[in-house]
């Protein structure tokens, strides 16, 4: 899409190259207000096909840059290519507040995803998410089910996904005024069942319909 063709993912987010994550988070968010296909700023501006892209662009450099390791990488390439300076990026500081949940550490990714992979075989578990698939609508009671069939604390999925606890939280309430949009929900439910070892379309889809079934309930 050439209107961000040769913005790096800072310029395309209107943020700072040291941005905080809260800052990254409402980069993202103002982002989509204004290229969302319901922005009436921008509704006449772009095709379809235009916004698609620009939104794909918009995802893209929020999921990079809320990743450490992958913002990372991507700073010492803007570095390498003389596009920032080093001494402006974000370092691993000693001094920088301390996490979140400091007392969650997994032993690590792979001693974790193995632990899941062998619950996610289990043929107890192996029924109920072919049960909880197979629905035409899909609550966050449902997703709460496949967690905890699987052994995972919500904390877990905060740690590999980053996603904020309050919004995993929301979602498995069925607190759907808690997110704000559309397309950030679908990119929560999609990491939420990829980190169950599940399909994540029809999780997406059938919680969705859940949305629309309460709305007309409403």
């Amino acid at each position: 899409m050439k209107i961000f063709d040769h913005l790096n993912y800072y310029q395309i987010l209107k943020i700072p190259v040291n941005a905080s994550i809260i800052e990254i988070k409402k980069g993202y968010s103002e982002a989509l207000s204004i290229y969302e296909k319901d922005a009436l700023a921008t509704y006449s501006l772009f095709s379809n096909e235009e916004r698609d892209d620009l939104l794909k662009a918009i995802e893209k450099a929020f999921f990079t840059l809320v990743d450490e390791s992958k913002r990372a990488a991507y700073d010492r390439m803007l570095v390498d290519s003389g596009e920032i300076e080093s001494s402006i990026i974000v370092s691993d500081d000693p001094k920088k507040p301390s996490p979140l949940f400091p007392s969650i550490k997994l032993k690590d990714q792979e001693d974790f995803s193995e632990r899941i992979r062998k619950k996610s075989s289990d043929k107890g578990f192996k029924k109920l998410s072919n049960e909880i698939l197979s629905k035409d609508l899909i609550s966050g009671n449902d997703l709460k089910l496949l967690r905890k069939a699987l052994g995972i604390e919500i904390s877990e999925i905060y740690y590999i996904t980053k996603i904020s606890v309050s919004v995993l939280k929301s979602i498995e309430k069925n607190q759907f005024d808690n997110i704000t949009s559309e397309l950030y929900l679908r990119n929560f439910l999609k990491s939420y069942a990829e980190v169950l070892r599940i399909d994540p379309q029809p999780i997406i889809d059938g919680y969705l319909k859940n949305i629309l079934q309460n709305e007309k309930k409403d």
